[in-house]
């Protein structure tokens, strides 16, 4: 799939002159990923429960994008983030065991490495392991990470050794991406860290659960919320390690999430009570009253924020400018300075959002994302009890809930041949279908979303069995 909206000579103007407003030395970049942190977990949110105050003050000194869409589930996104392609085009149609890229799937670190960059992954493999590939395979020289959803005493993976260890993971983690960006500090690195946090099972360190029971949350959402509390803590012990090293000025930092939030159905359907949470609770979290949740394709599955920083370069305020996952590899390498032809790849999807990051005013036209439900009504289809093999009912564009998703409007189409239209800038719930009243916007859209069907189903590379993915 191509990008079909060229963005002008406005779009290469400004990129030129980003090229020329960059250092001489070449910046540090970190790429920060959150796991099942929904849209309204955040202060910045207006969130008044959840305590993010360091992801609050990044979020006020930096560009914040809030129209900004993912995918439904972890590992689409994530390959998305690392590739700049549709997941599906990748091979990888759901999480894990659906969820091994192709082999000739470009990452994100090889394009760092080739340029002199250190490169380091640390926390959830997702994406970053494949078939029988380390990390190591795809331009990361040095990792470790967990291969589940282990809070505390995980048991690690890594470069260097497999190894159980005591503590929380979320502190782990910090302080590996802290030793490593201090080592390396007079030379440019490029680190990726994934935590599990706020992924089921809920568990965190009591000082920071015990402040939201008193608030009066629920056990589960204090667990919640403590987690989220505990990350945001190691993400400021992170920022400050960068300052005390001289490191802040020459580093971009992107944090975003990789989805939306767990449904209150799958809490209640948990092996135990962890994750349960009440109407009550739902309420607490989800702020914006966004329509949905993980795993769909309303806007509270897909729809998270983008924080970009990088002090004296990138302007600080909210951006009007819609972007997606697939933009996450264009925007690091077009703010770094580094040639995107620099290592062979397959084409992107994604665009670089570097017009909108140098100007705080400036929108362009981005072409729309296909996005499709991974589980549940309207999701891919298994052989029944192999859920590793594809039915061909999957390659039938009636038979998924499928949307493209634009900077104004949102086109659902559901199975059966269910048509709705929102717009998306008026009513973020998706609580007005307009479909009747724009019968035209409504079979444009369809026939784009149907022919962004077509190259996904006719380029041979989704809803592979796993053994031709591997």
């Amino acid at each position: 799939m191509g990008v079909f909206v060229a963005v002008g000579l406005f779009f290469h103007a400004v990129r030129l002159e980003a090229q020329e407003a960059m250092p001489k030395n070449k910046p540090n970049v970190l790429f920060i990923i959150s796991d099942d942190q929904g849209f309204g977990d955040f202060g910045f949110n207006g969130n008044k429960m959840v305590q993010t105050p360091v992801l609050d003050q990044l979020a006020t000194d930096s560009a914040l994008f809030k129209n900004f869409a993912v995918t439904p589930a972890c590992s689409p996104s994530r390959i998305s983030f690392y590739t700049g392609r549709n997941h599906f085009v990748t091979g990888v149609w759901g999480v894990p065991p659906r969820a091994n890229p192709l082999p000739d799937e470009i990452r994100m670190p090889a394009f760092f490495k080739s340029q002199g960059y250190r490169t380091l992954h640390v926390g959830k493999l997702d994406c970053v392991i494949a078939g029988k590939e380390k990390p190591t395979a795809f331009g990361w020289e040095e990792w470790m990470g967990g291969g589940g959803y282990e809070q505390k005493d995980p048991m690690i993976y890594g470069s260097s050794a497999n190894r159980k260890m005591q503590g929380w993971t979320c502190d782990l983690y910090t302080d590996a991406t802290i030793d490593y960006v201090t080592r390396h500090a007079n030379e440019p690195w490029f680190v990726s860290l994934a935590y599990i946090i706020p992924h089921l099972p809920w568990e965190c360190d009591e000082k920071y659960k015990a402040p939201f029971l008193a608030k009066g949350c629920s056990p589960s959402l204090a667990d919640c919320y403590g987690s989220i509390a505990q990350m945001d803590a190691n993400i400021g012990r992170l920022l400050e390690a960068l300052r005390k090293t001289g490191q802040s000025e020459r580093t971009i930092v992107v944090f975003v999430s990789d989805n939306g939030a767990t449904s209150k159905e799958a809490h209640k359907q948990a092996e135990s009570n962890d994750g349960y949470i009440s109407d009550k609770d739902w309420e607490i979290r989800n702020v914006a009253k966004l329509r949905g949740c993980k795993a769909g394709v309303w806007e509270n599955g897909i729809r998270v924020p983008l924080i970009v920083s990088w002090p004296g370069r990138i302007m600080k305020g909210e951006r009007a400018q819609f972007g997606g996952a697939e933009d996450i590899l264009p925007t690091m390498l077009d703010l770094a300075g580094i040639d995107t032809k620099s290592v062979p790849h397959l084409p992107w999807d994604g665009v670089s959002l570097v017009p909108a990051l140098l100007d705080s005013k400036s929108v362009f036209q981005r072409p729309e994302l296909f996005r499709m439900v991974i589980w549940g009504e309207g999701g891919p289809v298994f052989v029944k009890g192999s859920p590793e093999l594809p039915d061909e009912k999957n390659k039938n564009y009636e038979e998924h809930h499928l949307t493209l998703r634009g900077a104004v409007y949102k086109f659902h189409t559901r199975p059966g041949g269910g048509k709705l239209l929102f717009n998306i800038q008026e009513d973020p719930g998706e609580r007005k279908d307009i479909s009747a009243e724009n019968p035209e916007i409504v079979a444009q859209m369809d026939l784009r979303c149907r022919q962004q069907w077509k190259e996904i189903i006719s380029s041979g590379r989704a809803f592979l069995p796993g053994e031709k993915r591997k």
